[in-house]
């Protein structure tokens, strides 16, 4: 029973192993005989758009090269050396250095037109532009002239003053002064000490010269004292002022004496030319009597003139005499009687200089 079992096991194994043979034989002609199926292309990548030949910073430095022209071409230097920075700074290019430039020495800024000029030939300009290096060169080389040179001077002890070309300049050192280029004559000095001198060969392409200036101490030297002043001359003296000399009363007591007489005279006739104005006028009416009122009433105004000058002029001589004038500073005293006598009036005029 075993070996029938064993037999059979035997058997299905090999049965199983040939259809394994056979099954595997014909997968593989029939896999020969099947043509391949075809490989699907790989899948490109999405071609990327293509880049533009337009790139924002070259146009910003065209729009603002092509304003910097314009404001060239206006005479606004200070605007188109603007823009035109702008452009060189959105895209450095030689020619915007060069009208940079050309903008510097148009507002007159010899110093940084020098540099800027010195900066487009450092910049490897193309072939193209070989007229404006040969013009930025002779410009570098008329710009020197005039570009001050920068001198530091320092000098032992400090704080002295410079000259140059014998003009003193601000300050004390240690400091830095400004000379344009060429010959120049450098002078230190300060109190105590010799002054110090040097010439100076300036060139603005050189490096920044500087001078050392050591003082020396200068030797004292004694001072002569200035002769005394004169004395002062001795003023005259003042002569002594004399005593005032007292005035006499007598003048004015005849002037005040007439005018009474006169004012007498003149009551008397006025009353007398009254009386015959009265007779005239009650019924003698004589040519004799109306000659006399009239003679009567021209003394007596005459008369009453006198008086009344003549008491004016002695009160004038009492109210004055106060003795007090010196004799040196007196005027002269005078009385002037003059009668004054018309068809019309009577009087006088009395004039008194003291």
């Amino acid at each position: 029973m075993r070996v029938a079992q064993r037999a059979r096991r035997t058997h299905q194994v090999l049965a199983l192993l040939l259809s394994g043979f056979i099954a595997v034989g014909s997968v593989s002609s029939t896999a020969y005989a099947v043509p391949p199926k075809p490989t699907p292309a790989a899948k490109k990548p999405p071609a990327k758009p293509a880049k533009s030949d337009e790139d924002p910073k070259r146009t910003e430095a065209r729009k603002k090269y092509a304003e910097g022209e314009t404001k060239f071409a206006a005479g606004d230097f200070d605007g188109a050396y603007t823009a035109y920075k702008a452009a060189n700074e959105a895209v450095p290019a030689s020619q915007a250095l060069f009208k940079m430039a050309l903008c510097l020495e148009k507002l007159d800024k010899p110093s940084e037109a020098l540099t800027t000029y010195q900066a487009f030939l450092g910049s490897n300009p193309p072939p193209a532009m070989e007229p404006k290096v040969a013009e930025a060169q002779a410009r570098v080389a008329e710009l020197k002239k005039k570009v001050p040179v920068v001198v530091k001077v320092t000098s032992d002890p400090p704080g002295a003053s410079v000259y140059i070309d014998g003009v003193v300049q601000m300050g004390t050192t240690p400091m830095e002064v400004k000379a344009p280029p060429g010959h120049h004559k450098l002078r230190v000095t300060s109190p105590g000490y010799d002054a110090y001198e040097k010439e100076l060969e300036l060139d603005a392409a050189a490096s920044t010269p500087t001078v050392d200036a050591v003082l020396q101490k200068n030797i004292a030297v004694a001072e002569v004292a200035p002769p005394p002043p004169p004395p002062p001359e001795p003023k005259p003296a003042k002569p002594p002022e004399l005593p005032p000399e007292k005035r006499s009363n007598v003048a004015a007591y005849v002037v005040l004496g007439v005018a009474g007489a006169g004012a007498i005279v003149g009551g008397i006739f006025g009353v007398k030319a009254l009386q015959d104005k009265s007779d005239f006028e009650d019924g003698e009416k004589t040519t004799a009597k109306a000659d006399s009122v009239e003679k009567n009433a021209l003394i007596a105004d005459m008369a009453l003139g006198a008086a009344l000058t003549l008491g004016v002029t002695g009160t004038v001589l009492l109210l004055t005499n106060t003795g007090g004038e010196s004799a040196s500073v007196r005027s002269p005293r005078a009385f002037e009687f003059t009668p004054v006598i018309t068809p019309q009036r009577a009087g006088a005029f009395a004039t008194v200089r003291f």
